[in-house]
């Protein structure tokens, strides 16, 4: 797998960076280690010499607002360690190369391999003005990420490496442009399901029959004349023409990728024996349960080449009007995924993999299997559908909802065939940022793996064992599945201060109406004591915390409220003197004094006298109040 990195380098950069002079000189150090180079229309060791007499003398040696000049632009290609493992340096380098020379045409470059870490890689050294137009056409370096991943992976697929992940981002930047309308008008139409399995079957078909084939199992029925390709959503009457989905779904457009998917998946024929050797369900060559011939599951017969298949050949129907009718396993038998795995994925029991995986269901008053809380969802064994939208499927896509992955990867659960994600290693994952439903997952930890989490958390603050009890019997905490703790205020669950957990222990956020004290048990006194830490209110006080009848002119704030505060001593004039019970954590002392010496100053005028209380103190003051009570 091929990784991306970019940066400029400058004539005079900011501090603790080289200048691109001395950082080419860094580049080609001796490190010990085998170092590789190559250039184009250049010397190495002075690469930037080149690169800088070339822009002065195009005139684009400037650069804007004063700032240094970007002499070059600098692409970092490395690998992963296993793959740094298996390639040599000669072969790294001459990969980038490739890059360099496919995505940045009538450049000057250098390209220099390091092995000396776990992961080998290139650093490529562009000139950003053009040999031909002189000028400068590289200059935003973000616009560049996506091409140079895009030009990486086909340089690693046509290696036989692994290749980068996309992100949400380039993801999104492939979404049809009618899908863009439907989600924008906030829709769910099976138009945006039907999307998603066609991108799925192109993705994999070398024909027009394979692509039938797949799209067979995935409810959606193909009908292919001489001119044009309709598809026909299980359920809906109306068919909808290819072209109107876009260029890449007309025959066109089909053709040309079926052509770049036999051209990709020739280069490495051992894919399809390794996926075949994942197929267990068959014996001594009688086919699997599902009846499918043995010289489909072996790959029977030799791979058709390129040279002379004819793309835009199908299986036509008999009568005029009919729906291209579904090829035969014999017709399939060289098609990448095999169609067995995915007519077993889709034969595949829904209602089980709901109990196996705890998915809850109820039987509605029409006597229908629906999931709880998604009612809309109405199973029935093998299949589902979805009543709102009119989608419909089989476990294949209700898997890739409930695991938000792919229709690969849910195949390959469901049959067990981990060869088939070999597939999206070299040929990438073919996943939408959309889809039909959601099933409802478990948002809370389950209740004892909760308050062993309580527990735990209060007893590091020093807070006893009967708190956190009494915590959960008042409602008043919450465990959820991420591990973050809930404590709420009495009698709301609107606010509410979150502890998340982090490396180096909880973090603190305070979540609702920050103008208001997140716990006030104040009662009309002259005097009041503060608290800037829940937890230490908690640890004082213990359970007489949990009950306002019992705890007496004290107010807590969720850290330095200074508004919070102002608001309070607005509403109540009659307050002359504040007690601020020192927080322990030294982190946060020095916020703490900061804020008390401001507050005296703030109120002083007003005759609010403001004092800072160790929490030692604090305690001897509670023990004593408690003998006295």
């Amino acid at each position: 797998m091929a990784y991306i990195k970019f940066k400029w380098r400058k004539d005079s950069p900011k501090k603790r960076e080289l200048s691109a002079q001395d950082y080419e000189e860094y580049l080609l150090k001796d490190r010990g280690t085998d170092l590789v180079t190559s250039t184009n229309n250049c010397i190495e060791g002075s690469a930037i010499e080149d690169f800088k007499a070339m822009q002065s003398l195009t005139g684009n040696n400037s650069s804007r607002g004063g700032k240094g000049v970007n002499v070059a632009f600098e692409v970092i290609h490395s690998f992963s360690r296993e793959e740094s493992n298996n390639l040599s340096p000669e072969k790294i380098n001459s990969m980038g190369n490739e890059l360099a020379n496919r995505y940045f045409p009538n450049h000057d470059f250098m390209v220099v391999t390091h092995t000396d870490s776990a992961k080998n890689h290139n650093h490529i050294l562009v000139n950003p003005v053009n040999n031909k137009t002189k000028k400068r056409d590289i200059l935003d370096k973000k616009e560049h990420l996506y091409n140079l991943r895009t030009i990486a992976n086909d340089i690693s697929r046509e290696n036989g490496l692994s290749i980068i992940r996309e992100t949400k981002q380039e993801k999104d930047r492939k979404v049809p442009q009618k899908v863009k309308e439907i989600q924008r008008r906030g829709g769910q139409s099976y138009r945006l399901d039907l999307f998603q399995k066609a991108d799925f079957a192109r993705a994999y078909a070398t024909s027009f029959d394979e692509y039938v084939g797949i799209l067979s199992e995935l409810s959606v029925n193909v009908a292919i004349t001489d001119k044009n390709i309709t598809y026909f959503y299980v359920g809906h009457d109306k068919g909808v023409r290819g072209n109107k989905l876009g260029k890449h779904y007309d025959k066109k457009g089909l053709v040309q990728k079926f052509k770049d998917n036999d051209s990709l998946f020739l280069k490495q024929p051992q894919l399809r024996s390794k996926i075949r050797d994942g197929i267990t369900d068959y014996q001594n060559g009688k086919g699997d349960t599902l009846g499918v011939s043995s010289s489909l599951l072996l790959g029977g017969g030799t791979t058709q080449g390129l040279k002379g298949k004819n793309y835009e050949s199908y299986t036509k129907s008999n009568r005029r009007g009919n729906r291209t009718p579904i090829p035969s396993d014999h017709d399939l038998r060289h098609s990448i995924i095999p169609i067995s795995e995915i007519r077993k994925a889709s034969n595949s029991d829904i209602l089980e993999y709901c109990k196996k995986h705890k998915i809850k269901t109820i039987t509605n008053d029409k006597g229908k299997t629906v999931l709880k809380g998604r009612e809309h969802i109405v199973i029935n064994e093998k299949r589902w559908t979805n009543t709102k939208n009119k989608t419909t499927g089989s476990l294949i896509e209700f898997v890739t909802a409930h695991n938000s992955t792919s229709y690969l990867r849910a195949i390959s659960q469901i049959t067990g065939n981990k060869n088939l994600l070999l597939l999206e290693q070299y040929m990438g994952e073919v996943k939408r940022p959309y889809t039909s439903f959601y099933i409802p997952k478990q948002k809370q930890a389950k209740a004892d793996l909760a308050k062993l989490n309580v527990k735990k958390f209060l007893k590091h603050h020093g807070i006893s064992e009967k708190v956190s009890e009494d915590l959960f019997k008042l409602k008043r905490v919450q465990a959820d599945s991420k591990g973050s703790i809930w404590i709420y205020p009495e009698g709301t669950d609107k606010e509410a201060i979150e502890f998340s957990r982090e490396s180096n222990g909880y973090k603190s956020k305070r979540h609702g109406d920050k103008s208001t004290p997140f716990n006030n048990s104040y009662k009309n006194g002259k005097d009041v004591t503060i608290f800037t830490n829940f937890l230490s209110f908690l640890k004082l006080k213990g359970s007489k915390a949990l009950d306002p009848k019992r705890s007496k002119g004290e107010l807590v704030l969720m850290g330095l409220e200074e508004k919070a505060l102002h608001i309070f001593l607005a509403a109540n004039p009659q307050i002359k003197g504040i007690d601020i019970v020192e927080d322990k954590s030294k982190s946060l002392q020095n916020n703490q004094w900061n804020f008390i010496d401001k507050l005296k100053k703030d109120l002083k005028p007003f005759g609010i006298t403001v004092n800072q209380v160790s929490f030692e103190q604090a305690l001897k003051k509670k023990r004593s109040l408690d003998l006295d009570f």
